[in-house]
């Protein structure tokens, strides 16, 4: 049943104000309420609340007029990011989403204040802070990438499904979302596919060694590294496609000899990007590089000195650019490792994931893709009839 209340007001110039308080009360639903300032607003507001909710599509706005973007976001970050593993990134991806549209109500906000966001964002600089070159102080800073707005849109995302279904809040035209693939804003460039030639790695190698090691190499007149386990950890992460958190923190007891395999075991625990603990055979270089360590094999030793990951970062920074190579990082030693064990294994991806410990096989692809020199070859050396039945499909 539907009421509505006049109420006289003087505001604060003198002028007295009507307002009209339209209530309507109706078994089924929460009791609704709204100001209006003529009576026929009011009761046609009424009616329409009515007849909606004897239809049963009545939706109660009052929690999204109530709760806005940012304490949606905070409620996310409360209730559900404590229990993720990659959370550490989330709350400055909220605080960058809280500038623009942290004030406004969930029942005002639409898809199109997200593609205006969006269209905004890209537009921002990135600060880096300060660097070092040729000698000066120079201020890093870029465009903001389009995988960071990527990565905050979808943030809000899923902060406004947690309050919707854990909070009651219901979206007046439904919840807000922006599709990516309408729109190439938002397009990403192709996954690098970065690895090194037969002379390069000859250099990097060079440049990795310490000059306590004597070298015959080609490039023996390199200039050589300060850290003497640099080199073994580089060789170590492409024989076996390793991370460079995994390396930092393998100790000796993760190595059995008689089994010949390696156990890299979840250190970080949730916060880590592999959860799951993963054994892998020792391959005999493996085998040679674990056994030219220095030091005592103690079972609680790390392997590799206890180096940090910042410090092998910046031990390998300087490698490469003593080996003049350009366009390299740490992550495409794995993608080395990881190519190089693909030919090994004949292109089987089930053995080359459990190796690498990737849990999703379709990321191995680009790995073991064939080269159209390999696929030339093959249908070449493919038996008579095969080939005359490639010719008739043509």
């Amino acid at each position: 049943m539907a009421s509505i209340k006049k109420r006289e007001l003087v505001r604060a110039d003198g002028k007295r104000v009507t307002k009209y308080d339209a209530c309507v009360t109706k078994k089924g639903a929460r009791r609704q309420t709204k100001t209006f300032t003529t009576r026929a607003a009011a009761e046609k507001w009424a009616r329409r609340v009515e007849g909606d909710i004897e239809a049963g599509s009545w939706v109660d706005q009052s929690a999204a007029q109530l709760m806005t973007v940012a304490r949606a976001l905070d409620i996310y970050l409360v209730e559900v990011v404590p229990h993720l593993k990659s959370q550490d990134a989330l709350p400055y991806q909220a605080k960058n989403i809280k500038r623009r549209l942290g004030n406004r109500p969930l029942s005002s906000l639409t898809s199109a204040d997200l593609a205006e966001y969006r269209d905004d964002r890209l537009k921002d600089r990135a600060r880096r802070g300060t660097g070092r070159k040729d000698g000066g102080t120079v201020e890093l800073d870029r465009l903001v990438s389009p995988q960071t707005v990527k990565h905050e849109l979808g943030l809000v995302n899923l902060a406004l499904a947690h309050v919707e279904h854990a909070h009651n809040v219901s979206f007046p035209r439904g919840r807000p979302h922006l599709d990516h693939r309408r729109n190439n804003a938002l397009s990403l460039p192709p996954g690098r596919d970065r690895i090194l030639d037969a002379d390069e790695k000859v250099r990097l190698m060079a440049a990795c060694t310490s000059n306590q090691v004597t070298s015959d190499e080609k490039y023996a007149g390199l200039k050589t590294a300060r850290n003497p386990i640099l080199r073994n950890a580089v060789e170590f992460m492409i024989e076996n496609a390793n991370r460079p958190g995994e390396v930092v923190v393998f100790r000796w007891r993760d190595a059995n000899w008689h089994e010949g395999t390696v156990t890299f075991k979840n250190k970080k625990k949730k916060a880590s990007k592999t959860p799951e603990t993963r054994t892998f055979p020792m391959s005999p270089r493996a085998r040679e590089i674990l056994e030219s360590m220095p030091g005592a094999r103690k079972p609680d030793a790390f392997v590799f000195g206890g180096i940090t990951r910042s410090a092998l970062y910046q031990a390998f920074r300087r490698a490469l650019k003593r080996a003049k190579i350009e366009d390299f990082s740490t992550r495409d030693l794995r993608h080395v490792g990881a190519t190089r064990l693909a030919s090994v294994l004949k292109g089987d991806l089930l053995m080359l994931a459990d190796i690498t410990g990737h849990n999703d096989i379709r990321l191995l692809r680009r790995y073991v893709a064939p080269r159209r020199a390999e696929i030339s070859k093959l249908l070449n050396d493919a038996p008579p009839a095969i080939q005359q039945a490639a010719q008739a499909e043509k």
